[in-house]
């Protein structure tokens, strides 16, 4: 369970009990026990398993969530999971999201997908994880809306990703008010291969490269460069650059100023993240092993965080100057997000600020430069809201104050930083519970679509009101009469309703699941209902269509695709007799029985009414 060798394992025994001979078993008798283990643990199949430990995890905590997407033939193709601590993390810091499925590491090759972020420490946290089963665009838009649907249809602001066609196209359909931006590394990897001629030759291709990438505040003078830098390395008619500035919206700093991204740009949290898994999985591991192992990688991720969160209560940065504004940021902002402000305040020494308008406005614009001769940044200050604004925009794209702005304020006196310029993400009040982060942007949409919908939405509101309620007696007893006093009135409204005869569930419940694209099985898992393919029409004698195990002389089995590429999970369970053999999302052999009617239960309950039986 710790991911320690079998031969460690016994070494590290043998120390405690004072040699091997002190031990009681030999080497081989580990490594039989631990086949034991595992056979045990994988009786049901390898899909089992998973199933069966996902649904253990449900059990210990109800707000885990997962979702498993089958095929026609009950075969596993996408898999998605979240724990509570995930939905948590995403709804304080899920603004900007670093998403990456280029990682594989189990027997079936399957791409591994994080959802992953950064926290107020700059740590990188974990909002979800997913096996996908290939990378088409159908299988990112189930990915996306899953996911989307976990964390209550809060969408990032920003998402983060490799040039892939097919993710940049679900991302579209699924992720409309998200602004997608390209990985910088993995354009600049590209470059590398397509352009290795000039990229490595000696006339600074990699420089003027780099200026079009992260440099420049206004697109007239972006395109000049851009322009310029084709011309001089003789690349006009490259095709793989033209194709590159056919998006340049999703790579060009220039046109992600605006854009909140944490000050990042690339996926570098993924692929951190990934590297960190690389200590913990392995590629022969089995899925059951897999999330195992995973857990561990996630648990040591949140000890992290745990550690600089009492770091940040019990320790304090060093202070560059005894200045008023370094004291302010310190007291707001947690330690490693201090140090980048500080770096920006202590480099205003080297600008000078040169007032533009000299007339007394409502607002005073400055060119600020470095050293009076380098680019001039204008910037524009207003005394009465205390609103300032920089040509290079870094607060709207990294969410603290930039030199340019800082330098100005210091001319200006201004000896705090002015409220409206302090992220809570950044703060260290970022954890502090609060309930409207668990909503989304339009709630009422989320709870008029199902009961299981309604369900999720009032679980993470109550989770939040329990963790703040635990902390103390008081706040437990104050929330014990508070919940009795609403469930109170809940049921009061609930008799209004039925008495005005209003009792009468949303159509979007009464949504039979033959209709959908989507088709839940026996298991209550969703699987692909593909195009083609008929939909069951029967129906019973109370007016409701049967479901699969109650259609008669159902005698067609399912054909298993063996010709795929890749590897399937079907949910069979091995651990029965032959001749019990069940699938254990569909029958697969016609099962039917007698509805009796209510008439003969009538019948029944008479005869024995003496209570014999």
């Amino acid at each position: 369970m710790s991911g320690i060798s079998a031969k460690a394992t016994v070494e590290m025994m043998s120390r405690e009990v004072g040699g091997q001979a002190n031990l009681g078993f030999m080497h081989k008798d580990l490594k039989n026990y631990i086949y034991r283990k595992r056979m045990a643990a994988m009786e049901k199949g390898d899909a089992g398993a998973v199933l069966e430990y996902f649904q253990k995890k449900k059990e210990e905590n109800a707000s885990f969530f997962y979702s498993m997407q089958l095929d026609e033939d009950d075969m596993i193709t996408n898999i998605f999971w979240a724990d509570d601590r995930s939905i948590s993390d995403y709804n304080l810091f899920g603004d900007v999201v670093c998403f990456d499925s280029t990682y594989k590491t189990n027997e079936y090759d399957r791409p591994f997908a994080p959802f992953v972020g950064v926290n107020h420490h700059k740590q990188t946290i974990v909002f979800g994880a997913a096996l996908l089963y290939d990378e088409t665009t159908e299988s990112f838009e189930w990915l996306f809306q899953t996911f989307l649907g976990t964390m209550s249809g809060k969408q990032p602001q920003t998402i983060l990703t490799d040039q892939c066609a097919a993710m940049a196209n679900a991302i579209g359909k699924v992720l409309p008010e998200t602004k997608h931006r390209l990985c910088v590394w993995h354009i600049y990897q590209n470059a590398a291969k397509r352009l290795s001629r000039v990229f490595h030759g000696p006339d600074q291709f990699v420089t003027d490269f780099r200026d079009c990438v992260d440099d420049h505040e206004n697109e007239a003078e972006w395109l000049s460069a851009w322009s310029e830098m084709l011309e001089k390395h003789g690349l006009t008619e490259n095709k793989w650059l033209k194709n590159l500035f056919e998006l340049r919206e999703k790579w060009a700093r220039v046109y992600g100023r605006q854009t909140f991204t944490a000050d990042m740009m690339s996926t570098q949290r993924s692929e951190s993240m990934n590297n960190i898994l690389k200590k913990y999985l392995k590629g022969s591991y089995n899925l059951l092993r897999f999330f195992t192992h995973y857990e561990r990688a996630l648990d040591d991720r949140r000890f992290k965080e745990l550690t600089a969160d009492f770091g940040m209560m019990h320790t304090s940065p060093v202070l560059s100057a005894p200045v008023e504004m370094l004291q302010h940021a310190v007291d707001v902002y947690t330690p490693e997000v201090f140090t980048l402000f500080q770096k920006e305040y202590t480099a205003i020494g080297d600008y000078v600020a040169k007032r533009v308008n000299k007339s007394e406005m409502v607002s005073a614009e400055y060119n600020v430069s470095f050293r009076g001769v380098g680019r001039n940044h204008l910037v524009t200050y207003v005394a009465g809201d205390e609103t300032i604004h920089c040509s290079c925009m870094k607060f709207s794209f990294a969410g603290i104050l930039c030199r340019h702005a800082l330098k100005v304020l210091a001319k200006k006196d201004v000896r705090r930083i002015p409220p409206a310029y302090i992220l809570n993400r950044w703060s260290k009040e970022a954890k502090a519970r609060t309930i409207p982060f668990y909503h989304s942007a339009n709630p009422n949409d989320t709870v008029k679509e199902s009961i299981g919908k309604r369900y999720s939405h009032i679980c993470r509101t109550f989770r939040e009101i329990a963790s703040v309620a635990a902390e103390h007696i008081e706040l437990t007893g104050c929330a014990d009469e508070a919940a009795f006093q609403l469930l109170d009135k809940l049921k009061e409204k609930k008799k209004e309703l039925v008495k005005a005869n209003k009792w009468i569930l949303p159509a979007s419940d009464l949504e039979l699941v033959e209709e959908e694209d989507e088709v839940l099985n026996a298991r209550g898992i969703k699987r692909k209902n593909p195009p083609g393919r008929p939909k069951n029409k029967k129906v019973g004698r109370h007016g409701r269509y049967l479901s699969v195990l109650e259609t008669k002389n159902r005698g067609i089995s399912k054909s298993s695709n063996n010709g795929t590429a890749k590897k399937k999970l079907s949910f069979q369970d091995t651990s029965l007799p032959p001749d019990t053999q069940l699938s254990v999302v569909s029958a697969t052999s016609p099962i039917s029985y007698n509805e009796p009617s209510f008439s003969q239960l009538l019948e029944e309950f008479d005869k024995n009414r003496d209570g014999s039986s």
